[in-house]
Parts: structure tokens; sequence; C-alpha cells
């Protein structure tokens, strides 16, 4: 059966219809349109050029590219890359056009060509040349080199056959010359094809196979005496045998080009599609020389019209499956917009509900203070009462904010079953002596990124409720282990990432729940608890903790069954370190008159934290909006120390007053409080690096704890640190960071004072390694104090060099530090630097 000739390669289709129109060809112009339409299609080249010899010059009379050449341009023989090639009777291949010292250079500058394939056309002094160009360097593939050759041979062939000797158009005299010719030609592309050994085989004028067919043995594994005459069909599959033979002879017969398909025995023992097309090859009295044909295989393009095909028939079933997983992920997307509308709405409860806690908290605690230690006992009960009670409504608005995802988490490297190790008594005394608990870690357990305290909350909540559901007794299993979320489960539950997790498994042997119970366990405020045993925000909370921890959450249920929560955290890929708790500071009270700047909006909360702040001994100033506080430290003479701000305020937010202000006071320090903070200072469920953060409802002791904490931090507190050995100054940065400071890096001074610049000098200290500047050093110093006068340097170098860098930099704001250092070394310097040498406000 024929087929359409769009199955065979587009390079030898080109190729080989190229051919029939150079063996019709009879004058140079004729035999140039036809190489300049065809060159590129069988090169794959971005340009092509047709070039003339005419005496000593190469004369380039066309050309097809995408951009200008030099068609019309005339350069010496002995000065040209086609000049090389007609000279030395072989192409010119080169890659990369500027490291080849055949290339004119300056010539091919202006155009786009990078890298090049020249041949040369016709024997013995040639004639011609044909030039395939490239807008990228490298090397063409070898059929291209192969092709390009085979086309300049019929090229010659067809100068020739049109006695044509030069570009010029001088015609060769004798006819027998051209014969010769002609048949030298035809000698030249045999040996071409033992070149390429494609599949690309050769037949005689009679239509029967000869001589050797490297392309035909190497697809088939047929030898000469096999493949000999029609010995080719054996590898023809049998259905096919017939037909191709039958049209074969047809084409034969009336000397017209051959398309075809069969399958084909490949010598791997695999079928094989294949495009066949021949034409024959005609001399100059139109008598057929041979008969040349090209084998493409298309068996990849069948089998994928068979898989199409396939395809198409399950189309309905596809449909059905993907109208299904359609409606699924939808109900997913109701669910998540569901759980998001309901968070804003229990958020902004939260946000309200704290203030007022922080008011009643605040004075309850005030009234416990003024009653002294002898208060009557109604009056006392009634007071520890009513502090219980407020606790726990602060208890319920956190875990609304938990839930809402807007709590403030401090996450940080954690070894989650040591954690769950360290929980043990705290769960048995939480869950009574008839709950058996069982605690249950693999080994090798990956660290995750977690806020500990939270964790260990959502452990708790989940084993209340496994006990309340077991009624008081029963088996729970804390389980934790490695495991990773392939992309399959992963599809189903789009809501999380593929991955490795560290999955903490709580099992109970309890009732278990039923489908619609299960199906609105996470709902907030949904409980199956008796009125007031329960406040249905306990699973709502683990919900908010793993999502915004970046985790995913999973109840496993049968009524009578129990029931199985799993939370997968992902692993923490960061340095295999746990951080050690800090230390307890002990709040202390105000000293050296250091003044506060309280604003908020809540004019009952603010009466509260102003009155607490002055009866701890601090100046305290106060305002109810952003605007009024810019305007307040404007005014102020003396420095204030501490900017303690609402963050979610009308008007400007917190985090925009402090921005603002820090461009005022660049060392003032900030203290955020809020009961719901937004995207301000929280983003992607944590703290912004470097804020101090104060939740509500806070207490006399929390708020007078974390004041004090601020302000007895060092004050160089934002450090620049220029080290321009990459290790040297990731170490180094740890460093810094583990000692409470915030640290922008480096590499080079022009990077830091570009930084130092652009912050208009706000940093508190500038750490500089002497190795990064060398003899620059003191006029980058010089720079440093042009941007800000007396702005404290610390120079970190060699032992050997420090008395010398002591003995030019006799000044208190720059401090010297031996290298290597460690963080209290590090500490060291800094505090004996802030002590000489005070930044200026």
């Amino acid at each position: 059966m024929r087929q359409p000739r769009e199955f065979i390669s587009a390079k030898w289709a080109a190729l080989l219809e190229a051919a029939e129109r150079l063996s019709e060809a009879r004058s140079l112009d004729g035999i140039i349109e036809i190489v300049r339409n065809a060159a590129r299609g069988i090169s794959g080249a971005d340009g092509i050029t047709f070039v003339l010899r005419d005496e000593d010059q190469c004369h380039y009379v066309a050309e097809d590219a995408i951009g200008p050449l030099w068609v019309g341009h005339r350069f010496k023989l002995e000065e040209c890359v086609s000049g090389w090639a007609m000279l030395h009777g072989q192409p010119a291949l080169i890659p990369d056009i500027f490291q080849d010292p055949r290339v004119p250079v300056e010539a091919y500058r202006p155009t786009f060509v990078k890298s090049l394939l020249m041949v040369p056309v016709g024997s013995g002094e040639h004639a011609a040349a044909i030039g395939a160009y490239w807008a990228q360097t490298g090397t063409p593939p070898d059929d291209v080199i192969a092709l390009m050759t085979l086309l300049a041979r019929y090229v010659a062939a067809a100068m020739d056959n049109g006695r044509l000797l030069r570009a010029a158009g001088v015609e060769i005299a004798a006819r027998g010359h051209a014969e010769t010719n002609l048949l030298a030609s035809n000698a030249r592309f045999r040996a071409a094809v033992d070149a390429v050994r494609g599949v690309l085989w050769t037949n005689t004028p009679e239509g029967q196979m000869a001589g050797e067919q490297p392309g035909w043995s190497a697809l088939t594994g047929q030898t000469p005496e096999q493949y000999r005459g029609y010995g080719w069909a054996d590898r023809v599959h049998p259905d096919d045998s017939g037909p191709t033979i039958a049209a074969w002879e047809v084409a034969v017969a009336a000397r017209a080009p051959f398309i075809f398909e069969h399958r084909v025995l490949r010598r791997d023992a695999s079928w094989g599609h294949y495009a066949v097309r021949a034409i024959p090859v005609l001399d100059a009295d139109g008598a057929i020389t041979e008969w040349v044909g090209v084998h493409t295989d298309i068996t990849e393009q069948r089998e994928s019209e068979a898989a199409l095909l396939e395809l198409n028939a399950t189309l309905e079933t596809r449909i059905d499956q993907a109208v299904a997983e359609r409606e699924a992920i939808e109900d997913v997307l109701r669910q998540a917009q569901k759980m998001e509308a309901v968070g804003q709405l229990t958020g902004g409860i939260a946000h309200d509900f704290n203030n007022l806690l922080t008011i009643i908290m605040g004075n309850m605690e005030m009234v416990s203070r003024k009653l002294g230690d002898t208060p009557e006992p109604s009056v006392l009960r009634a007071i520890t009462n009513a502090q219980r009670g407020a606790e726990r409504a602060a208890t319920l608005t956190q875990r609304l904010l938990a839930f809402a995802r807007r709590q403030p988490l401090a996450p940080k490297p954690t070894d989650v079953g040591r954690l769950i190790a360290g929980m043990s008594d705290l769960l048995t005394r939480s869950l009574g002596e008839t709950v058996a608990i069982e605690t249950v870690s693999g080994a090798g357990l990956w660290l995750v990124e977690v806020d500990q305290n939270q964790l260990e909350s959502v452990i708790i909540n989940l084993a209340v409720n496994a006990r309340d559901a077991m009624r008081g007794a029963g088996n729970l299993t804390v389980e934790v282990q490695n495991t990773v979320i392939d992309r399959a489960y992963a599809a189903i539950h789009t809501e999380v990432a593929a991955g490795p997790y560290v999955v903490i498994a709580v099992t109970d042997t309890g009732a278990g729940m039923a489908p619609d119970v299960l199906a609105r366990a996470f709902d907030p405020f949904f409980t199956t608890k008796e009125v007031g045993k329960g406040t249905g925000l306990g699973l709502s909370q683990v919900y908010g903790f793993v999502k915004q921890s970046g985790g995913h959450v999973k109840i496993y249920s049968e009524p009578g069954q129990g029931t199985s929560v799993k939370i997968y955290l992902p692993r923490f890929l960061g340095g295999e370190t746990v951080e050690a708790e800090p230390e307890p500071v002990v709040a202390d009270r105000g000293v050296h008159d250091e003044t506060i700047l309280v604003v908020e909006d809540d004019d009952d909360v603010r009466a509260y934290t102003v009155e607490i702040l002055r009866e701890l001994g601090y100046r305290v100033l106060e305002a109810h909006d952003g605007p009024t506080a810019l305007r307040l430290l404007e005014r102020q003479q003396a420095e204030v120390d501490l900017l303690f701000t609402d963050v979610v305020m009308p008007g400007m937010t917190g985090r925009e007053l402090a921005d603002a202000a820090r461009r005022l006071y660049p060392h003032l320090l900030t203290l955020f409080s809020s009961g719901y903070t937004r995207n301000s200072i929280i983003h992607g469920g944590r703290l912004d690096q470097g804020i101090d953060f104060l939740a509500k409802p806070f207490t006399f002791s929390a708020l007078a704890q974390r004041v004090r904490e601020i302000l007895d931090r060092s004050e160089l507190n934002r450090i620049l640190f220029l080290d321009a050995d990459d290790s040297r100054r990731l170490l180094a940065i740890d460093l810094v960071r583990q000692l409470g400071f915030t640290v922008e890096p480096a590499a080079s001074a022009m990077e830091a004072l570009g930084k130092l610049r652009s912050s208009a000098g706000g940093f508190d200290v500038v750490v500089v390694d002497f190795d990064a500047v060398g003899s620059e050093l003191d006029g980058l110093i010089r720079q440093i104090h042009a941007v800000r006068k007396e702005l404290p340097v610390l120079i970190a170098a060699d032992a050997s060099v420090l008395d010398d860098l002591a003995a030019r930099h006799e000044t208190p704001c720059i401090g010297l530090l031996a290298r290597p250092y460690d963080s209290h070394a590090l500490r060291g310097a800094l505090g004996r630097l802030s002590v000489r040498c005070r930044p200026a406000g």
C-alpha cells in the first residue's frame, strides 16, 4: 500500500528531491536555485551560501539565511573558508569561528554565524562550494556532513551534465568528459553511502539489490549473499512481502518513484515499521543508472497512533474518572475555603477577646497586689476564681488563633522522639492510671522544625480526647516514625506536598467515630461531648497548628475500632542540631530613667499597660495610634529606649509604625503585642527574624520580664558583618546569631558600604575581617564614618597584626578582636566596644 511521503525523514526526503531536480537541471542558474531552496532543509542550518570560484576569488552568488551574509561579495581564495575548501578539496568543519585561524573573523563578526560547514563541489580544481551556517557553536550531526557531501556530489554531477565547469558559466567543451565525471560522481556517491552506514540502499537499474549495502546489513543482519536480488524480501513481514514486491516491480517498470510502507525484521529479532522511498538516478541520456532508496523508522509513530486509538476507545471511561477526580478536588477546595472563612472570623473574635482579657486579667492581678498578703478569704476566693476563669478564656482564644493559623510560632529544629519521651510523666498525670500509655519511637528519627510548646500542647490535647473517647480506661499509643509521602498520595490529598516527613500517630482503643462525625471532626465548635464538657476547639487547634507548621493531619477511625490521629511534619533539611532551651530571664524593674513609648488603640488596654510600666519604674509615654506616636518621638529631647506597640491598629499598623520610628531613631528597640497578628510580623506561620513579640493577654510578670529582657540586651544589636571568605563568614554569622544579634552579611567592602548607605547607617556596629580589606582598612573606616559619625567598628584579625592595628586606631569607637574567636570572646569584644562608644541616636 502506498504511503504519503511525510513518513520519510525530512532531510533525506529533501536530498532525494533535490537529486531528482538536479538530474534534470541544464543551466548554472537552475542548479544554484535548486541548492538555494533545498540546502537548509537538508542540513538543518540557519543559513546556506553557494560560492563559485572565479580565478583567484570566491564569488558568493546565492544565499538563504536568517540574516544577511555575503551575497554578491568576492573574497580572495586564500582569505575565505570556501576558498580553503576548494583549494584543499575537502570539507571545512568549524565548530567555533572565533577559534579557527581559517576564518576571517572581521567578515563574520557582523553576521549571526557561530559555526559552519563548507563542502567543496567538483573534482580536481574545485569550481564551487556550498556553505552551511549555524547561529550557535558546536558540531552538526554526522549525517548532516554526509548529506551535504552527497548534495555537493549531486551538484557536481549536475554541473558536469549541463557542461558547466565554472561558476562564471563556462561550459565544458567535451561531452565525453561530462560522462566520465558522472561515472566518477556515482562512484563517490557509493563511497558516501558506505560512510553514512544508515538505512540507505541502492539497486541495479533492473531493481535488483547488489553490491555492498552496509545500511541494510546493519538493519537486518543479512549478508550480501542473503539480500542479493530479491533476497531482501525475506526480512519483510510475510503479510507485507508480496505487496512490497508487486509495488516495487510496478515502480521499476514505470521508472517512477517508489513510495511504500512495510514491517521489517531487525537484527535484534524485533519488528519495526518503516516508510520506504526510492528514486531512479538517470544519466545524461535519460537512462537509469541505479535506484537509490531509504528506509525511515516510523515505529514510534505507528505505536503512538495505536495508543491514540486505544485512548479514544477508553475516552468515556477516562472522562468519568476525570469528572470524579474533579468533584473530589472541588470538595477539598470547598472544605478548605470553609475552614479559611471560619478561621478569619475566629481570628478576629480572638483579637477583640484578647484585648478584653488583657484588661480583666491585668486588673485582677493588680487588685491581688494591692490587697497584700492578708485579704479576706471570700475576697481571695473570688479573685482566684475570676483569674482562673480568665485563664481558661485565654486558653480558648489561643485555640481559636491556632485554628485560624494566626498564632505566632517560634519553630526550631526538634527531635520529636526526645520531646515525647520527655512528656511521659506529663501524659501519665494528665490521663490517670487507668489509661495504659505506650510510646514508640523509630530509629534514626529525622528532625522537624516546629514550635515545641505548641506541639506538646497538641499531643496533650489529642491524648485527653483519646481518654474521653475511652471513657477513662483503655490503651493509648503514641508512635513516631520517619515516612515518605509519595506523589500518588499527594495527588489525592492536594493540600500536602510529596516528600520526607516525621509522622506522629496518637491511637486509642475508644469508641471510634461514625463517618458523619469524622467528616466534621476539624470543624470549630463541633463536639459530641455533653454540654459544658467540651469547647469543640481541640481538633480545630490541632488542624490549624499542623497546617501553620507546613504539615498534614489525617484521622483514621471506625465505630467500635478506636481512632488514630496522624500528624505529618516535614523533615527539617537544615543542620542536624537541636537548640538548647534558653535560660529563663528574671524580671526586674526599670533603671536609669529608661523611657518606653506605649502605642495601643484600645484605651483600657493602654491604661493598664502604662500603669504596669510606671509601677515598674519606667518613664512612660503613650499614644493611641501610629501618627500620634511619631509626633511624640519627633518632639522628644530625651532618648526613647523602647517602643511597645500593638500590631493591629486602624490606619498605620504596628509594623509600619516601627519602621517609620526606626528611620527617626535607628537604635530604637521595639516590642510588638497583639492577640491577632494577621501578616504584619508573621509570615509562613512564624515570627519574622529579629521580631520581639508578647502575646495578649499578658500578665504583670510576663510584661515586666519581656521588657527587661529586651532592654538588657547589648546596645550593639544590629550588626553588619564583612568577610570575603565564604566559609569563615558563614561560621561567624551563625556565631553572631547564636548570641541573639541580628546580622547582615557582606562579602566585600563595596557591598558593605552599599548596605550601610541604603539603611542610612541603621546598624549598631560593623564587624570587619582584616583579611577582607587589608591595606584598604583605613579608607573603609573613613567611608563608614562618613555615612554615620562614630559608628562602632570591630576589627577581627590575626594576633600578629593586632599591635599594629591598635597603634593606628586609638579611638574609642574602634575595637579589636583576635582570630580565632569563640562566642565568649565575641560577646566580650562587643560589650567593651559598647561601653566605650555609645552610638549616636
